[in-house]
């Protein structure tokens, strides 16, 4: 059997952030719209459509993706460059604006469906994944190489520090021993680069800023 492809960051953070099952997030709406706003970010960062200085996102190729969620961020940030700092861009789209560019990208490629259920207050509208072996599967990858030693990819290692950033490693990375994470964080110092760990940091930062805005 054929394994499912490895799908962008941000599609495959929102995969790991569901019930495999009933499409229920693990996370609240605030901090998963975080996770992925920065998830969109680092595909821009991995596309070498933009880049990190400081806090500052600088476009350094203004040309099309191929994909409609990242070239009209990317639009985007052209149009306000030097107007927002990193930190205020992962705000914005963890406004709904990420989410919502993440699922439209998902029901295109038929990954994740729309379901409608009545109930006596109305029709809940919920999106659910359309085949649970592969909603699962970034999380069973990232868990399967890190158990064995093997080398994760730059992509996987932004998917990741995102999990961790947004805390969903309570969840999906709960079986790995301390052996195991070990060699998870050896991967980021050696591997991973240095901005895209700065944008996993803010990621966690604006994680850290929410949940404490919700206790206060």
């Amino acid at each position: 059997m054929a394994l499912p492809p490895q799908l962008p960051p941000a599609d495959d953070l929102y995969l790991t952030a569901h019930d495999t099952i009933r499409g229920k997030s693990l996370l609240s709406p605030a901090t998963l719209g975080l996770g992925l706003g920065a998830a969109l970010l680092g595909e821009l960062m991995l596309w070498r459509r933009i880049d990190l200085a400081e806090t500052e996102l600088l476009v350094i190729d203004e040309r099309p993706t191929g994909d409609a969620a990242t070239t009209a961020l990317l639009e985007q940030i052209r149009r306000e460059a030097g107007q927002h700092g990193v930190r205020n861009w992962i705000a914005y789209l963890s406004t709904g604006i990420a989410t919502d560019l993440v699922e439209r990208r998902l029901a295109r490629g038929g990954l994740i469906k729309r379901q409608e259920k009545r109930g006596l207050l109305g029709t809940k509208i919920s999106m659910v994944p359309a085949d649970s072996m592969t909603a699962g599967w970034p999380a069973t990858r990232l868990r399967t190489k890190v158990s064995r030693d093997e080398q994760l990819d730059v992509a996987d290692l932004l998917l990741a520090g995102l999990i961790l950033a947004t805390g969903l490693d309570q969840h999906v990375l709960a079986t790995l021993n301390a052996r195991d994470r070990a060699r998870l964080f050896d991967q980021f110092r050696r591997v991973f680069p240095a901005m895209l760990q700065q944008l996993v940091a803010h990621a966690e930062a604006a994680v850290g800023d929410a949940v404490m805005a919700r206790r206060a």
